[in-house]
């Protein structure tokens, strides 16, 4: 690690030092998103996502505990849980083979299978071509991914080593929102939601406004939005697109309700 830190400047080293401070005394979502807009400042990104789960013993995930999402395309991560990507990802298989910090051109380049092209084929059709993901095992069980999407990340050992620095902190900060009544991810989500709420996120998922949503159900746009917003609610979003990925990982959005 002490070879990796003298690619830092002082001033990152003060940044990174300044962040992983606050992170550390992070514990509500306004919190976090005040480390995750500083992240952005510091480096070139386009989207930041955090995972904290339990693993399949085959690499894929068994249960999402914690989502942060900032930036990633919604569609995406629809996608991404409805396809089971978590299981054909070179990423993910390179982080449950050991390698804790992965670029995403180097990982996609030591791809062979079809399902992993296809998988590489998907990303880039959402620009999804460069990035940084760091894995980091926790003692209870779960571990936790922490992606950062941005097209010249791979170019600067700078930028790996920024983001291998603030991993620790940001697991521990997963691990907190992770508790019950504070987190980004209520424990009863999945049960919480009514079936016209789930239906209407549904449509909302695949880019229908509300107008569009109200003629495809048959009810008035206010009751559209009325729906919508009582499943931010339950799911505790600050919009429609957050809820959008929390269900999609909890697997309420994988097929019309």
């Amino acid at each position: 690690m002490r070879k990796r830190l003298a690619r830092l400047s002082r001033r990152d080293l003060l940044n990174v030092a300044e962040i992983s401070h606050v992170t550390a005394g992070a514990d509500s979502i306004e919190a976090a998103n005040t480390v995750f807009r500083s992240i952005y400042g510091l480096l070139p990104v386009r989207g930041v996502i955090c995972i904290l789960a339990r693993w399949e013993a085959d690499g894929g995930i068994r249960e999402v505990r914690q989502l942060l999402n900032f930036g990633y395309p919604p569609e995406w991560l629809a996608l991404y849980r409805e396809r089971r990507y978590d299981r054909v990802d070179p990423v993910m298989r390179g982080y449950h083979g050991g390698k804790d910090v992965q670029v995403w051109s180097q990982a996609f380049r030591a791809a062979r299978s079809a399902t992993e092209q296809a998988f590489i084929e998907a990303c880039m059709a959402f620009d999804l071509r460069e990035g940084v993901t760091v894995g980091r095992s926790g003692t209870d069980g779960c571990g936790s991914l922490l992606s950062f999407w941005g097209n010249a990340l791979g170019q600067a050992a700078r930028h790996r080593t920024i983001i291998e620095c603030l991993a620790p902190a940001v697991h521990d900060l997963l691990l907190r929102l992770s508790r019950p009544g504070i987190g980004l991810w209520p424990q009863d989500a999945n049960r919480g939601l009514t079936p016209r709420e789930q239906q209407t996120l549904y449509w909302a998922s695949l880019g229908k406004t509300t107008w569009e949503i109200g003629r495809i159900v048959g009810i008035r746009e206010r009751t559209v939005m009325f729906h919508v917003g009582n499943a931010m609610r339950k799911l505790e979003a600050r919009n429609r697109a957050q809820a959008i990925a929390k269900a999609t990982l909890l697997g309420i959005l994988a097929h019309p309700p």
